[in-house]
């Protein structure tokens, strides 16, 4: 390989401005990328329901502190790929890349709304008049295991199943006495 890139270099007089000119295209497709590692932005939007014991402001501040800390790693991560990418952007006038999860919009304690490389990310929250909250999240499926991880951490209740009585939204399995679905968060009907 050695052999070929000098004898490329050779050919154009030595000065190695033909090796630039091959490199040019292969540097351009990173830099679009955004030289984060990151997926192309186009993949499809998810949409996850899940019920928690956690009061809504509990909640909320719960998922507020899990995207601080989302925007933190990838600070750090931004910050420590330095090297040739950053160097080449910094060159070409594109700058650092964007911050991710930057917050767009913020109602305490019913939604979080955020931009990001992935595309806009919303959390939003549901008191349910037993207790708890439904937390809904509409993200790209890039997040998807950032959102399955935070949902894990979060203590969840899942009802016990009765025979016969579904949600009308979503068809999962609810107690009698519930007004809302654990699941989507859709208001039941009452017999």
């Amino acid at each position: 390989m050695d052999n070929m890139i000098e004898a490329f270099i050779g050919q154009e007089g030595g000065d190695g401005l033909g090796l630039i000119w091959l490199l040019l295209p292969l540097l351009c497709c990173m830099l679009s990328m955004g030289g984060r590692g990151e997926r192309p932005v186009g993949t499809s939007r998810e949409r996850d329901n899940f019920y928690t014991t956690q009061e809504i402001e509990e909640a909320f501040g719960v998922v507020e502190e899990r995207i601080n800390k989302w925007r933190f790693e990838a600070k750090e991560r931004s910050d420590d790929q330095g090297g040739i990418v950053s160097t080449i952007r910094s060159f070409l006038g594109r700058g650092a890349p964007p911050e991710r999860f930057q917050e767009k919009d913020k109602e305490p304690p019913r939604l979080i709304s955020l931009n990001d490389a992935t595309g806009q990310v919303y959390f939003e929250f549901t008191e349910v008049s037993d207790g708890g909250t439904v937390v809904t999240a509409t993200y790209g499926s890039q997040l998807k295991d950032r959102v399955a991880k935070l949902k894990a951490d979060m203590p969840l209740k899942i009802p016990a199943t009765p025979i016969g009585l579904n949600c009308p939204s979503c068809g999962k399995p609810v107690q009698k006495d519930f007004e809302l679905c654990p699941y989507c968060g859709e208001k039941l009907i009452k017999e």
